[in-house]
């Protein structure tokens, strides 16, 4: 069944403003710029010690400025009112997560380079971005590692990444097994620590409530954690995102940059208690009324909402969502 928030998906490229032979070479000279910052083997096993991992800054400036040869035309943020009002949420000492689409591994400088081409006080929110990432990023190449470590993270072990018992497990099997989730709840609790004190310290958050990249022949379930997430943070944005300069393949070494346009749209401030306890109400009265089951999971539920949510933002501009399941308005505010 095609998920509501894969409408319109993919959003189909532009024509190239660049001749191929031009954007091959410039992607195999940004390659050559990265891999000249990268020192290999650091931070790359994620340890209790490290998931807190500070951004690369050098090479950086080349990453996005070839970003921004990507970016065609008619690219842009929308919604900097709602930045604004982000700045202030800040200033004011609040906790705040931006719940982000994710359809490529060139997000982050897509948005950074556009932030950077607006106001210089956005600078202050590129600076204070913290991508909650999976440890997956960090380990599974070098390759991918000079390139993710552009922006700073927080690292952690999805707990969809943790091994199932095998049927007929040996104790082998089993003990390395448990070896493995032991680590990764070390790992998970470290993470856990330094997002309450990096919070406090006015650092903001982002999350990809999909928990990997948007992909159209995928299951692309959104992560139950989303809610907990949201538990932890006073203010929430959603940020849709339509257009994508590096789509997925089944390799991330194999992906191919192009150009395209991007458009990035930040919604308004979702105070994140009243989101929830008002969600809750309304789950609750459903299951109730019978228009939910029993069992279902309220957090699952919460996950899907917001990943409707950031499709109806990226399709109309807003929250509401006219039709959908069970009858009744998604978004009330």
């Amino acid at each position: 069944m095609r998920e509501p928030f894969l409408e319109s998906f993919p959003v189909p490229a532009m024509d190239g403003v660049l001749p191929q032979a031009e954007l091959d070479r410039l992607t195999l000279e940004v390659i050559r710029d990265i891999l000249a910052t990268y020192q290999p083997g650091h931070d790359r096993v994620v340890t209790p010690q490290n998931v807190y991992q500070p951004a690369v800054t050098a090479g950086r400036d080349a990453l996005e400025t070839f970003q921004l040869k990507l970016l065609l035309p008619g690219s842009r943020i929308e919604g900097l009112d709602h930045l604004d009002d982000c700045l202030a949420q800040l200033q004011a000492g609040k906790s705040v997560l931006f719940m982000a689409e994710h359809r490529g591994n060139l997000d982050a400088p897509s948005f950074n380079a556009l932030l950077r081409r607006e106001h210089p006080r956005y600078h202050a929110i590129i600076e204070r971005l913290i991508y909650i990432a999976g440890r997956k990023l960090n380990e599974s190449s070098d390759f991918i590692k000079m390139f993710t470590e552009k922006y700073a993270r927080l690292v952690l072990v999805p707990r969809r990444d943790w091994p199932k018992p095998a049927p007929h497990e040996t104790p082998a099997e089993a003990a390395a097994r448990e070896a493995y989730e032991r680590e990764a709840a070390r790992i998970n609790r470290a993470a856990f620590r330094e997002m309450l004190r990096l919070k406090k310290a006015g650092f903001i958050f982002v999350l990809f409530p999909l928990g990997g990249r948007l992909k159209p022949d995928a299951d692309n379930i959104p992560v139950r954690d989303t809610a907990s997430y949201l538990h932890a943070f006073d203010t929430a944005y959603l940020i849709s995102m339509e257009g994508n300069t590096l789509p997925p393949k089944p390799r991330m070494e194999d992906e191919r940059p192009l150009q395209t346009r991007v458009v990035f749209r930040v919604g308004p401030a979702l105070d994140t208690k009243t989101f929830l306890a008002e969600e809750r109400a309304h789950f609750e009265a459903d299951v109730r009324a019978g228009g939910v089951p029993a069992d279902a999971d309220f957090e699952q539920h919460v996950a899907e909402l917001i990943m409707r949510r950031l499709a109806n933002l990226r399709l109309t501009g807003g929250y509401a969502d006219p039709a959908p399941p069970g009858g009744r308005p998604v978004a009330r505010a």
